[in-house]
């Protein structure tokens, strides 16, 4: 059974029209079901039991158990525990509904997408359920009943390889192992060159099964002189990205065959031109994304990559351009509200290497839509490389111009790293959260303890932070930067053994780590059980709207007296409120009760009046999300004369929390509701704005704020 907060989640899901904003809601539904596994488990119980075909409820319902998943599985891989265990969790669970026989074809089926979705691997209890292929594999393997199912899902599923290669990578899943070859095999054997592909891309799966089915069903291409010289293209790019020795020794000699059968020889492409190559600094986990704007002849595409350290390439494909201006518009999407490097053919070739080397080095194969980015691209001669920091440095410094330096100029470049958190707002993303920096600083006991223990935990992450560093400057050396020999003489320092202390961007490591921590530790310690900014007011477990945890309920005109003595009223506090919750990036409440206290605080005499001021504040706070989450609620003052005390106020929490209003996410729209307000304060109200634009816009800014 679905629980009230599921249930608010997928209706607000259902009412979100504009995608974008479906996105933003899906992504803090997706947090907030991290921290509530009951609720995921009565989510997947629906799910497992469906028994008709998808439709949109089901549909939401895999949407928000993948994306919590993959909050899930990002946790888990940045060492928090957290995630596995919601994970190994929701898999036990599933265990249990196949052994009660509570799991049916449809919800197998549902529940193998979701994992896929969320980057997971599906779980193997799925393939104990036999219904579909009982027939085909309890007399070996019977390829006509196969065949039969293969051509209905085609024909369901349409002639798109990526459809296919999705459709593939949820169904499998959860046949039995025995039948899995078999049907791979018949499927790429299939003559329409769309199977083809099909069995390039199945070369990479995780699955032996799935790998060698795919190789058998080209060699039977190949006897039935149906390989053609853009699948021979493909296999000769991807050959040198297996790790499985014994499956690359297979495709070199299919490789070889086809060479002397005369498979090649085909038309020249056209040439590939990559118009604009995007990409991200390296992120304090290691992620980094890139795009490119890639025309072949009179095709035009945006091919885009996740890389993530330790892991290699984490996602990779195509996306098709009607027209260079639809190139344009997705290119400026994806670069939005990220600080994008421009870079050259030669940076995107390096760190797709780097990243395939990783990848197979942690025995990750790297994903099938990489074969399409890089054929996008031209990237023929894409192997893997080393990803030690020291090859990355060879890479940014190839002369060793650093490393010919006296230590004095390198310890001046050193010490430069100090301002790197002024130029660089990726520095954000620079902290430890694993579970392991948790446990250490919980254990301080004391202000020296704790920073003392977040250095031995700095110290075990040194290689992490060296590499992490090392990225950086490969893309800032790319990029034409003038601080790129800074982050050379850096990573080579933490690689050559330097003390942590004596650099300057680890001291702003270990403090924004500290301060991280003690914020989430000080929200945890709130009143609310969820968090802070999903307040599901049918949840029994977030308090009901004007009533906190052992405090008294609010009495009439008791929160306008202690605002009275600091001059302010309760329309300033609810423009205040609506400015904190409508932030592009979330506010944490110790960082806007601290400049609000800083205001009101002096006017209240005695701690009784600031405990009880506090008590009433987070109700209202509560009050002000309700209202953002209800479509017909009021977000503005109908009276008039109030609306410029309503407007200072929201200011006053936009200038209080100005790190969490970057100009990137506001836009030319935020600039203009900016003026407007200001002109409000001044008795210059556009009421047309304040009824339906604002409105609006506050609702499009809570859906789109970023935790």
């Amino acid at each position: 059974m679905l629980s009230p907060s599921v249930k608010t989640m997928l209706a607000a899901l259902a009412q979100a029209s504009d995608p974008k904003a479906q996105e933003a809601e899906l992504k803090h539904f997706g947090r907030a079901l991290l921290e509530r596994p009951k609720d995921a488990a009565g989510l997947l119980a629906q799910m497992a039991g469906s028994a008709s075909a998808a439709g949109a409820g089901e549909d939401r319902m895999s949407q928000l158990l993948s994306t919590g998943l993959d909050e899930a599985r990002m946790a888990r891989e940045n060492g928090q525990r957290r995630g596995a265990l919601f994970i190994e969790a929701l898999e036990a669970q599933l265990g249990e509904l196949v052994a009660s026989d509570a799991l049916t074809l449809r919800g197998s089926l549902a529940v193998s997408g979701t994992w896929v979705r969320a980057g997971l691997s599906p779980p193997i209890i799925l393939a104990a359920r036999r219904d579909i292929f009982t027939d085909a594999v309890e007399e070996g393997d019977d390829p006509t009943a196969l065949e039969t199912l293969l051509g209905s899902l085609m024909r369901e599923h349409g002639d798109k390889v990526t459809v296919l290669q999705a459709l593939f990578a949820e169904v499998l899943p959860t046949v039995p192992p025995e039948a899995r070859q078999a049907l791979v095999r018949l499927a790429v054997a299939r003559p329409q060159e769309i199977f083809a592909e099909l069995g390039c891309a199945c070369l990479l799966d995780p699955d032996a099964e799935v790998r060698f089915g795919a190789l058998d069903g080209l060699s039977d291409r190949l006897a039935a002189g149906a390989v053609s010289s853009e699948t021979l293209a493909r296999l000769t790019i991807l050959r040198s990205w297996l790790a499985d020795a014994a499956l690359r020794d297979r495709v070199d000699g299919l490789v070889r065959e086809a060479l002397r059968k005369g498979v090649g020889g085909a038309t020249q492409d056209p040439e590939r031109k990559l118009h604009r190559i995007v990409a991200s600094p390296v992120d304090g986990s290691g992620a980094q994304s890139m795009a490119a704007a890639v025309q072949s002849g009179g095709t035009r595409s945006v091919a885009v990559v996740l890389l993530k350290q330790g892991f290699g390439v984490k996602d990779a494909y195509v996306l098709p351009c009607d027209s260079a201006t639809e190139q344009r518009r997705i290119l400026a999407t994806l670069t939005d509200e990220i600080e994008a490097q421009d870079v050259p053919r030669t940076y995107m070739e390096q760190a797709l290497g780097i990243a395939l080397g990783e990848g197979l080095e942690a025995g990750v194969a790297p994903v099938p839509g990489l074969v399409d980015v890089a054929q996008a691209c031209g990237l023929d001669a894409l192997r893997p490389l080393s990803a030690s920091v020291a090859a990355m440095l060879e890479l940014a410094d190839p002369e060793g111009r650093i490393a010919d330096l006296t230590v004095q100029a390198r310890g001046r470049l050193i010490t430069a790293s100090q301002h790197w958190p002024d130029r660089y707002p990726v520095l954000e993303s620079w902290f430890e959260d694993s579970d392991e920096t948790v446990a250490a600083l919980e254990t301080a006991r004391s202000a020296t303890a704790l920073t003392r223990n977040m250095w031995r935990v700095l110290e075990g992450r040194r290689t992490h932070w060296a590499a992490v560093i090392a990225r950086n400057a490969l893309l800032l050396k790319a990029a034409g930067s003038t601080h790129t020999d800074e982050f050379i003489a850096v990573a080579a320092a933490l690689k050559d053994g330097r003390d942590l202390k004596k650099t300057p961007v680890m001291g702003f490591i270990c403090e924004q780590s500290i301060m991280v921590w003690m914020d989430r530790r000080d929200a945890s310690d709130g009143p609310l059980e969820a968090p802070p900014d999903m307040p599901f007011a049918s949840s029994p477990m977030a308090p009901a709207p004007g009533t906190m945890p052992n405090a008294a309920p609010e009495t009439a005109g008791e929160l306008a007296k202690l605002l009275q003595p600091a001059g302010l009223t309760e329309p300033w506090l609810e423009g205040y409120l609506m400015g904190i919750c409508t932030a592009p990036i979330f506010v944490t409440p110790s960082d806007w009760l601290t400049p609000l206290l800083h205001i009101v605080g002096p006017s209240l005499k005695t701690e009784k009046k600031l405990t009880r001021f506090v008590d009433l504040l987070m109700p209202r706070y509560n009050e002000a999300i309700s209202k953002l989450r209800a479509p017909d609620e009021k977000l503005t003052l109908a009276d008039i004369p109030l609306i410029p005390i309503w407007a200072d106020g929201y200011l006053t929490a936009w200038e209080a929390t100005k790190p969490n209003w970057p100009a990137k996410a506001l836009g030319s729209k935020g600039k203009t509701i900016r003026k407007a307000l200001e002109q409000a304060t001044e008795g210059r109200t556009d009421l047309s704005m304040f009824r339906d634009t604002l409105p609006a816009w506050l609702r499009e800014r809570f859906a789109m704020q970023k935790g």
